[in-house]
């Protein structure tokens, strides 16, 4: 059998998937629609899908003073959204998604993914 035979899902987190457009966040913060858990606070906004998916991650910096540890939050969430987004409860729609974590403790991943997690079967759009 051949690769194509069989669909494997997308674990990537391409540059593509990243909102970066101040644009588009504006619109996502004025529009978009929230909720919030503990330790995290998500924005989503539906589109076409022909516009894609696009995801913010964002550690203030009030809750974490060192970029050391800001970056370190942002790599484990980028690597928990990467594995799981096809949890994702939307219906082959495209979205924008804020994910911002407002712990003040640098967490571990096995707790944070199983929190995304939960969250992110919550969304439906």
């Amino acid at each position: 059998m051949s690769l194509s035979a069989h669909s494997k899902p997308d674990h990537s987190f391409s540059k593509a998937e990243r909102l970066n457009s101040k644009v588009k966040i504006e619109e996502l913060f004025k529009k978009g629609s929230s909720f919030s858990s503990k330790k995290f606070r998500i924005i989503l906004l539906s589109q076409q899908l022909n516009q894609g998916r696009k995801v913010l991650i964002s550690v203030p910096k009030k809750n974490h003073r060192t970029a050391v540890s800001r970056n370190k939050i942002k790599r484990i969430i980028r690597e928990v959204y990467r594995k799981n987004k096809e949890t994702i409860n939307i219906s082959d729609q495209g979205y924008l998604m804020a994910i911002i974590y407002l712990g003040s403790s640098i967490p571990n991943f096995n707790e944070l993914e199983v929190q995304l997690i939960n969250l992110f079967q919550r969304l439906t759009v």
